[in-house]
């Protein structure tokens, strides 16, 4: 089954550090390329507006124990769980 958003890049897990510096990585390309972008827009007379990136991490990983832990609703993550306290986080690149 193909996954919902044509956005998804890859799924890094925080404890590996391989996984980590792969995120770090694509961060730093995505930055080049916003650069690249705004400079040829500024400077090598691209015609029209050239697109922009972002990079967002979506935190994985048990919710409730981490909500009862900090003294919350145990549903208090359900929405979204801070990336600190993720075991996985999803990678997305979205064109701003």
């Amino acid at each position: 089954m193909a996954r919902g958003s044509q956005n998804f890049v890859t799924t890094v897990h925080t404890a590996s550090a391989g996984d980590m510096l792969e995120l770090e990585t694509i961060r730093k390309v995505v930055k080049v390329i916003n650069k690249e972008n705004k400079f040829s827009e500024k400077y090598a007379n691209a015609s029209g507006y050239l697109p922009r990136y972002r990079v967002k991490c979506q935190g994985r990983g048990p919710r409730t124990k981490h909500a009862r832990a900090a003294g919350l609703h145990p549903r208090a993550y359900d929405r979204s769980i801070p990336l600190s306290l993720a075991e996985r986080m999803d990678v997305y690149i979205y064109q701003i």
